[in-house]
């Protein structure tokens, strides 16, 4: 993607994920509102926010970065915190709507009468949401970086001040409506890309599942095998080879002619 269309779409998004955020300003007036949205948030709208929440950078790009660098047995990642996250719906959110708390530490010291107890969730609560930040954050920042060349922390600082703006004037409803767009978006960026793989394969019968672009290192790149594998060489290179290359053991810079190698 040209940088240009890059910045023009993130600005898009940025723009209008503020002005969404806004609109939650007018409606924010009570405890209620600002925790809960007033417990109004339909079932459809609660839903589309919760599935653009899970849609984050651990799922859009941690996953396949995952599978591409180990393999498919990766896909085991989402399928468990998937099970956990119904878990957590399940045994947490649902007994925490019930009881009128807004928060978990509010909820653990309304059921167990423990100002201790309530300390200690805050503090878990707190180191949670930081592992889980820290990641989003440093996805922010590689993604644009990568698309546009900017400098890696602008992309953090860019994720912080809308997500900080939204939060300050509207509270969860207005959290909650960004997070709906920003499913809307996410399931747009993999859809489309889906249907237009889905074209170029049609009338072509099953996908080509042995064809791979050759690989083209303009820099210095380490490459693992994991297993055995055959390679073929374009053209005569030098490696530094560490492990077994053609059934014998290397640990050394290694000519390779162009041809057919195991390694």
């Amino acid at each position: 993607m040209s940088p240009a269309y890059a910045v023009a779409a993130i600005a898009v998004v940025t723009v209008v994920t503020v002005l969404i955020g806004s609109r939650g300003l007018r409606r924010s007036r009570t405890t209620s509102d600002f925790y809960v949205a007033s417990r109004t948030v339909s079932a459809t709208w609660n839903a589309s926010a919760i599935s653009g929440e899970y849609l984050s950078a651990a799922s859009f790009l941690g996953v396949a970065g995952l599978v591409m660098a180990f393999g498919v047995d990766m896909l085991w990642y989402p399928v468990g915190y998937t099970t956990g996250y119904l878990i957590l719906l399940l045994l947490v959110a649902a007994p925490l709507r019930r009881s009128g708390a807004y928060t978990l530490p509010d909820f653990a010291e309304a059921r167990l009468g423990s100002l201790t107890v309530r300390r200690m969730s805050g503090v878990l609560v707190v180191v949670v949401g930081w592992l889980y930040l820290v990641p989003q954050l440093r996805g922010a920042a590689l993604a644009l970086h990568v698309i546009t060349g900017a400098p890696a922390w602008l992309g953090a600082l860019i994720i912080v001040v809308v997500i900080v703006a939204s939060v300050s004037v509207g509270g969860m409803r207005s959290i909650t409506a960004v997070q709906a767009f920003q499913y809307c978006v996410k399931i747009t960026a993999i859809t489309v890309p889906l249907l237009f793989i889905g074209f170029a394969w049609s009338g072509r019968g099953a996908p080509p599942v042995t064809a791979h672009a050759a690989p083209v290192f303009d820099v210095p790149t380490t490459v693992r095998f994991d297993t055995a594998a055959r390679i073929t060489v374009r053209a005569p290179v030098t490696v530094a080879a560490h492990g077994v290359l053609d059934g014998r053991r290397a640990d050394a810079d290694v000519p390779l002619a162009a041809g057919r190698h195991t390694v």
